[in-house]
């Protein structure tokens, strides 16, 4: 009876640790399988980090926000509205849009400038070095990335289209 009661214990932990894994996955692909996908500009930030390998840091203008109002940790919800090809992003609030699409974000670090940084989960490309360092001299001259938008706010970066992509 004690081998039956530690198999079934044994058997409930794996299964808790694979409906983890399971979650996390899921999780992470959200947004690329039911996202609405749209295109932001960006700018360069910073190509490389010696523990994460190669990739192009990007910024957006809405990746920022005034210091008043809004502490690190705190969630915010940045309204979206298509201007032509682009969309762009609205007034923050610590409340999603009652309708219309929305970025999810967290408002991280201390104010810098009378500004706050936002991060939403699109602002690194990964890339192969070479690659990783050619997307930085092009991004220069401009770019726009490609998201997918989940309905809950969450996003992630389908790829950057930079100007000599474009041309």
């Amino acid at each position: 009876m004690k081998q039956r009661t530690l198999g079934l214990a044994l058997l409930a932990a794996l299964t808790l640790q694979v409906v983890i894994l399971a979650g996390v996955f899921v999780n992470g692909f959200y947004p690329l399988w039911l996202g609405k996908e749209i295109r932001v500009e960006t700018r360069p930030v910073d190509p490389r980090d010696l523990f994460r390998g190669n990739y192009a840091r990007l910024g957006y203008d809405f990746s920022t926000l005034p210091a008043t109002g809004f502490r690190p940790g705190d969630v915010i919800y940045l309204p979206l509205e298509q201007d032509g090809d682009l969309w762009r992003g609205l007034t923050p609030s610590h409340q999603p849009p009652a309708q219309g699409l929305y970025l999810r974000g967290r408002v991280s670090g201390l104010p810098w400038g009378g500004t706050r940084r936002v991060t939403y989960g699109i602002e690194a490309l990964f890339a192969p070095k070479e690659k990783a360092l050619q997307l930085e001299r092009e991004l220069r001259d401009g770019a726009v990335a490609v998201l997918k938008v989940a309905p809950n706010g969450r996003a992630a970066l389908v790829t950057v289209e930079t100007k000599a992509i474009n041309n």
